[in-house]
């Protein structure tokens, strides 16, 4: 007598009840909103981060001090919350650059009394190339007291001060890169500073 091995059935898939089709459904949902919430803390932070060390250059000129005292002055302040790298810096007049105060008064006055009249001004001015400018810190780049008893060179360079330009790119420690040109309300975001240009401000 032959005994026939029982055939195996293949098991019928039971079907999915709602509550698991809504149950996975969640566990996405909730992974997806957590993943959401993740980026928009990180993007969140980083902001604050760039903002807590944002440096903002802002830049000046006047003829006359704090005390009343007449004096042509070109000023550099940072305004903003963190340093700012100094990548380089160019003083121009009338769109030509100058190395130095000795440069600027041959552009600007040369015909207010030659090169002897340089002698007759003081004057104090600074270089900035490659320098770190903390917040608040405020640097004179050009004074030039009023001579006395007044000088034309000096009358000249107070009316020409105006028609001078500060271009300075500089970055923050996060190297966000910005350009500030004095003939613009605002600094220029850059992705990195333009090739340094051949002729920069000295002092």
């Amino acid at each position: 007598m032959t005994v026939e091995s029982p055939v195996a059935r293949p098991a019928r898939r039971r079907p999915l009840r709602l509550y698991e089709v809504v149950m996975g459904g969640c566990v996405v949902l909730i992974s997806v909103i957590s993943l959401f919430v993740a980026i928009s803390a990180n993007r969140t932070q980083e902001r604050m981060l760039a903002a807590s060390v944002w440096p903002s250059l802002i830049t000046g000129t006047s003829n006359i001090t704090l005390d009343g005292d007449p004096q042509v002055s070109i000023d550099l302040l940072n305004r903003g919350t963190g340093p700012a790298r100094v990548r380089w810096a160019q003083l121009l007049h009338d769109g030509t650059p100058v190395r130095d105060i000795d440069a600027l008064l041959a552009r600007c006055c040369a015909g207010e009394g030659g090169a002897a009249a340089r002698d007759q001004l003081q004057f104090l001015s600074s270089g900035i190339q490659r320098r770190v400018v903390g917040a608040d810190e405020w640097i004179a780049l050009l004074r030039v007291p009023k001579p006395q008893p007044a000088h034309p060179l000096w009358n000249a360079l107070d009316r020409e001060r105006h028609r001078i330009e500060l271009r300075v790119c500089y970055c923050s420690v996060l190297d966000d890169c910005w350009v500030l040109d004095s003939t613009e309300d605002e600094p220029e975001p850059v992705r990195q500073c333009p090739r340094t240009p051949d002729v920069l401000w000295n002092g």
